[in-house]
């Protein structure tokens, strides 16, 4: 229970800065993360560390013309990705990824419009599996529980 108390903190945490990417498709078929990235973004940054290194940026669609912010990265002060994703209307949507400060992946999984679906994925340090949450309609319907990457228990919501 602990590991997803931390894991819904840390996404709390990241949600003040309204973190998403997203995995669906927009209304021509292109993913949405490709829409993004094909867009024109301004680089805005939101804060620092005091030895100046990059602590939260997010970038802008300048095409739109309410400035909706689309894209959101944080980093930990030795510079590492700390989180990454999109944003559509000022939602989680689609896959964020949060990486421990060694610059591994801790954290996988998915959102549309703001709600968790599908797998999320945890790691330790090294990058070894060490759960498996399964979402529905923002709610846990399985918990996969791992030692040394490999499956030691399986539970059903």
């Amino acid at each position: 229970m602990k590991p997803l108390f931390y894991i819904l903190f840390l996404f709390s945490l990241s949600l003040m800065y309204s973190c998403r990417q997203n995995a669906t498709t927009n209304d021509e078929g292109i993913g949405y993360t490709e829409y993004i990235n094909s867009k024109q973004l301004e680089k805005v940054v939101i804060s620092k560390y005091p030895s100046g290194q990059e602590k939260a940026v997010v970038f802008i669609d300048k095409a739109d013309a309410e400035k909706q912010v689309v894209k959101e990265m944080h980093f930990f002060e030795n510079g590492n990705l700390q989180v990454e994703g999109t944003l559509k209307n000022a939602k989680r949507h689609g896959i964020w990824t949060f990486y421990h400060d060694n610059g591994n992946i801790w954290s996988t999984g998915r959102f549309e419009n703001g709600k968790s679906v599908g797998v999320f994925h945890i790691y330790d340090k090294e990058g070894q599996i060490k759960y498996k949450y399964h979402y529905r309609n923002d709610s846990i319907v399985k918990e996969e529980y791992f030692v040394k990457g490999k499956l030691y228990k399986t539970v059903d919501s």
